[in-house]
């Protein structure tokens, strides 16, 4: 039998990429607090630090042309497939970056598996967006799954764990938004391979994406323009799972139908109705407390350091995270006064010529659900026109590397500025092939 349409349209053009709240690009901000001079919190044109390991790229917009597709059947009920265990959480994998496209494994995300490879002619391009916009994708589907038990990432998994894919990139000349291979009742197949188009704008995006793995997991698209299992997805309009029974349908003409998974539809619904929000709730149970705390490394400036004004001083940090990447409130301090606060995706900062003096700098990062880490760097700023001090031979007799790299004495500071220039990079680390 036939089930509902498992692809998404486009109703009307896309509204353009969302940024964060905050501007990465065009920043000023006055420092919380001051030990004894000014912080000002600037923009800069080019990138300016070494981990910026993708060149920046201008954000990409929608063509909102409608898009369609025909119906695919639903997969076959086996006995010898369980259904899911009520309340079992959910790792989902939205990959950024393509692939080659297997065949004769069924959909296993593992291997990239998919029935629908002919489809793309065997490949996925990679998104072609920045990385602002792979963020603000990956935060949308966050938020719009923040009641149940899906953790949702953008690195590949260990082999070992189980989880569903989105391929999110560049699909070809295709006419819909996206595809899922069928409409998996009681998602008895588990982690399953879909696809949606690499679409700028976070609020298509994310609803496309979760549109397409809820298909996977036994859901079927309803006539409510509000809710995300709603075939069509028009700019400006907010979907999200709602806790209320609608009709299923057929197609992108709303036609209805009795519906293929009504065993987990009754539950909640009369037949041929469906409930979203109560059956991801069933499947995956309620939100998984965040209660890991990040790491943190400052990697440059090292301990001891020592620099002649004029100097650019790089602050950089690698930050890890089990839901790494994320956004990260970053904390500042110089002899505990507060320097310097701001909300980013690492600790990629650069301090323009400070005022020369003894510095002992604190990076306090706080993840979004408020576990924190910290890390702290002593290093030296000399006046202008001094001399660095020389570094003893290793091979010297009681010697050490950092033996001397210090000025003696506490050096008085100028009350001048200290800038802090934002890199135009993220912070981020690189993400696994």
């Amino acid at each position: 039998m036939l089930g509902p349409l498992a692809t998404l349209m486009l109703l009307a053009p896309a509204a353009p990429a969302t940024e964060p709240d905050h501007d990465l690009h065009d920043l000023v901000v006055e420092a919380a607090a001051e030990p004894d001079h000014d912080l000002v919190v600037e923009a800069v044109a080019e990138p300016i630090t070494e981990p910026i390991t993708e060149p920046i790229t201008e954000p990409i917009t929608d063509l909102g042309v409608p898009l369609e597709t025909p119906a695919i059947p639903a997969a076959e009920l086996r006995a010898d497939l369980a259904p899911r265990a009520a309340g079992t959480p959910e790792l989902l994998y939205i990959n950024f970056d393509g692939g080659v496209l297997q065949t004769g494994c069924g959909n296993d995300p593992h291997y990239d598996c998919s029935t629908l490879a002919n489809l793309f002619n065997g490949y996925v391009g990679p998104y072609e967006g920045n990385e602002t916009q792979r963020i603000s994708i990956l935060q949308a589907t966050r938020k719009d799954l923040q009641d149940f038990g899906i953790t949702v990432v953008i690195d590949r998994p260990p082999e070992d764990v189980d989880y569903t894919m989105v391929i999110y990139g560049d699909l070809g000349p295709q006419s819909f938004a996206g595809i899922a291979p069928y409409i998996d009742c009681e998602d008895r197949r588990g982690g399953d391979t879909s696809f949606t188009q690499g679409f700028g704008s976070s609020n298509t995006g994310s609803t496309v994406i979760l549109q397409e793995a809820a298909h996977t997991w036994g859901l079927e698209h309803v006539d409510a323009p509000t809710d995300i299992l709603n075939p069509f997805k028009a700019s400006g309009l907010n979907q999200s799972f709602n806790d209320e029974c609608f009709k299923i349908v057929a197609n992108t003409d709303l036609e209805p139908t009795a519906g293929s998974c009504n065993q987990i539809h009754t539950r909640f619904c009369a037949t041929s109705y469906q409930n979203s929000w109560q059956e991801m709730n069933l499947l995956f149970g309620p939100a998984i407390p965040d209660t890991s705390a990040p790491t943190l490394e400052i990697t440059n400036p090292l301990d001891d350091d020592v620099f002649v004004l004029p100097a650019m001083v790089p602050l950089l940090g690698e930050v890890t995270d089990d839901r790494h990447p994320q956004f990260y409130s970053v904390q500042v301090f110089d002899h505990d006064a507060l320097i310097y606060e701001e909300t980013r995706v690492g600790l990629d900062l650069l301090l323009s010529n400070p005022p020369a003096g003894e510095y002992d700098l604190k990076v306090v990062v706080a993840d979004e659900a408020g576990n924190t880490a910290e890390d702290r760097v002593q290093f030296t700023i000399l006046e202008e026109g001094s001399e660095l001090p020389e570094i003893p031979d290793d091979d010297e007799p009681g010697s050490s590397v950092d033996a001397g790299c210090r000025s003696g004495g506490h050096v008085p500071r100028a009350p001048l500025s200290l800038v802090i220039l934002l890199g135009l990079g993220l912070g981020l680390r690189p993400r696994r092939a």
